[in-house]
């Protein structure tokens, strides 16, 4: 029975495991994560915002594993050498397929890992007039400071440096003036630098991926290895998002399980959504961009859509002898 080895639980993985469930393949699957919960990228403002809890801003990877026959160990992966996956407590992991979806390696002030930005934020809401700066002119930067400034006390001080870049640089100029606005709005400073002094740094931004694959998401020089996500720089730079991501998922899951491989072939465009407020979001489509409360919807929408179809598909199936209660002519309480 073939090995298939998954490092990191990023959304392209999350995408795998899902297929997984519901087309069992003749393997033996194993997830290799330092953490039991997934980050779910989408939900961050909302928990800057204090909307929701760490716990519904992620994925329980443990269940997940579980409800699609796969195996979870939570270790830290230190690399490969030959067909073994090599863990930080020395471990060594056989494999004949590995993939690998870590994401971008952050660094001590990056958003990432949740929990520890989330502690950072509790900090400086007990200080009287906090100075935050964030680096990073693209959707994560905008949607970061504009959640802080819902979130933390109205004598906070939030900068936004975008350094040489514009704003949103793969945004259509409609949704740039739209976020510009918003940011006034906030009385957030957007500056290419950050004043000092400042209490807190975040990184908002994605470093550039580390492991060179071809279309096929295999590695250059490995036909067993894989990955995906924003590791994974492929041939012609595509940019990071979950959407990417996503679709990468569903091309991994086919080339881990299959001799012949699909080639991933990056969509033209992508809908993006980002939110302004808790009631507001500008979204964009290729040039097509509106904003308001309705892209808002849309996007909580997507997000709850998201996380429910991985537990409806993954839920095991219902004893034969169970049937469903009949609720017909009951009203709500």
């Amino acid at each position: 029975m073939t090995n298939i080895v998954l490092v990191g639980a990023g959304h392209a993985h999350i995408v795998v495991l899902r297929h997984f469930a519901k087309h069992r393949p003749n393997a033996r699957v194993t997830l290799i994560n330092d953490t039991e919960r997934a980050k779910y990228t989408g939900a961050l403002p909302a928990l800057i915002r204090g909307e929701i809890t760490r716990k519904q801003a992620s994925i329980d990877l443990v269940q997940l594993t579980k409800s699609c026959g796969a195996s979870f160990v939570r270790a830290r992966y230190a690399g490969f050498e030959g067909n073994k996956v090599r863990l930080e407590n020395g471990k060594l992991v056989e494999f004949d397929r590995l993939s690998i979806s870590t994401g971008a390696k952050p660094s001590v002030s990056s958003v990432k890992p949740i929990r520890r930005l989330t502690d950072r934020i509790d900090h400086w809401d007990r200080l009287p007039a906090p100075k935050i700066g964030v680096i990073g002119g693209g959707a994560a930067g905008v949607e970061i400071v504009l959640a802080l400034r819902a979130r933390l006390n109205r004598h906070a001080k939030i900068h936004l440096q975008i350094g040489r870049q514009q704003l949103l640089p793969n945004a259509p100029r409609r949704a740039r003036i739209i976020a510009l606005e918003a940011l006034k709005t906030a009385g957030i400073s957007v500056n290419k630098s950050l004043p000092l002094p400042i209490d807190d740094v975040i990184e908002a931004y994605t470093p550039e991926p580390d492991i060179a694959v071809r279309p096929t998401l295999q590695l250059l020089d490995r036909d067993d290895v894989f990955a995906a996500g924003d590791c994974a720089a492929f041939p012609k730079p595509l940019p990071r998002s979950g959407a990417i991501a996503v679709r990468q998922g569903k091309i991994l899951a086919y080339n881990l399980t299959h001799k012949k491989l699909k080639n991933f072939r990056p969509p033209r465009r992508t809908l993006a959504i980002l939110s302004l407020s808790p009631t507001r979001a500008v979204a964009w489509y290729g040039s097509f961009c509106w904003a308001g409360w309705l892209p808002m919807l849309l996007k909580k929408w997507l997000d709850q859509s998201w996380l429910q179809t991985i537990w409806r598909k993954n839920k095991p199936p219902r004893p034969p002898h169970q049937s469903r209660p009949n609720l017909r002519g009951l009203k709500k309480a």
